[in-house]
């Protein structure tokens, strides 16, 4: 199961301290006509999440870009022993009213992705130890129109337990994440698993959340691939 390869996401002033606490708390007097907030997922009866505007699985990536009028950096990551993905990055942008950084990962069959990869003209390498492979002009406009399969949300604003809890309810499970580089006396970052919206939190002790949306049926790998899970069962090396 492909991810997409956020790096913590820094603290951001973008939003004026009053708003982002009046927002949070669910008390702005003048909501957004359409908010699109990361708590908002519903799943339809064709087991779709909708969330931020678009539904996954339907949605294509040109209907994620002109909701937002904003542009990404499409790119085909390839890493050993796993299937090639294909992602669009769109950096720091504006999500309704709040602030963060957000990844697609498309639905794309393997054989349009070795093609496309076959036609890369560079290969960059990535902290997690991919390749990004560049995309050609035929490549990019024919990535248009791919459903979205995942959304990874990175916000600026710093949300604590009990806010995540307020909003998004007790999970049905919470998993440590594996400690990399983390010192071991230092606290692990957990997982909170909510597999009927298809929600996956990474909530790290020093404030950098991850909201992972997809679809239900594909929750588990998003899970086993988050905590480091190989498809025979067995842990990753790290």
């Amino acid at each position: 199961m492909p991810m997409p390869r956020f790096v913590s996401a820094p603290r951001s002033l973008a939003l004026g301290a009053a708003l982002l606490a009046a927002l949070l708390a669910g008390c702005q007097p003048t909501p957004p006509e359409h908010p699109f907030l990361p708590w908002e997922v519903e799943v339809n009866g064709q087991g779709q999440v909708s969330v931020f505007g678009v539904t996954l699985g339907e949605s294509t990536l040109l209907d994620f870009k002109r909701r937002y009028n904003q542009k990404a950096d499409l790119a085909i990551f390839a890493q050993p022993g796993e299937p090639l993905s294909m992602e669009a990055f769109f950096g720091r942008m504006n999500v309704g009213p709040l602030t963060a950084k957000v990844i697609l990962v498309a639905e794309v069959d393997p054989e349009t992705l070795e093609r496309w990869a076959g036609d890369s003209r560079i290969a960059d390498p990535t902290p997690s130890g991919a390749r990004k492979l560049s995309m050609s002009e035929e490549a990019l406009v024919e990535a248009q129109d791919k459903p979205i399969r995942s959304i990874s949300y990175a916000p600026s604003a710093d949300y604590e337990e009990g806010l995540i809890t307020r909003r998004f309810g007790e999970p049905t499970d919470k998993r440590p994440l594996p400690r990399g580089e983390r010192d071991e006396d230092e606290p692990p970052a957990m997982l909170w698993l909510y597999p009927e919206k298809g929600l996956a939190i990474t909530v790290e002790p020093d404030g950098d959340e991850l909201f992972q949306y997809i679809n239900p049926e594909h929750f588990d790998q998003l899970v086993d691939h988050t905590l480091g899970v190989k498809p025979d069962g067995n842990p990753q090396d790290h």
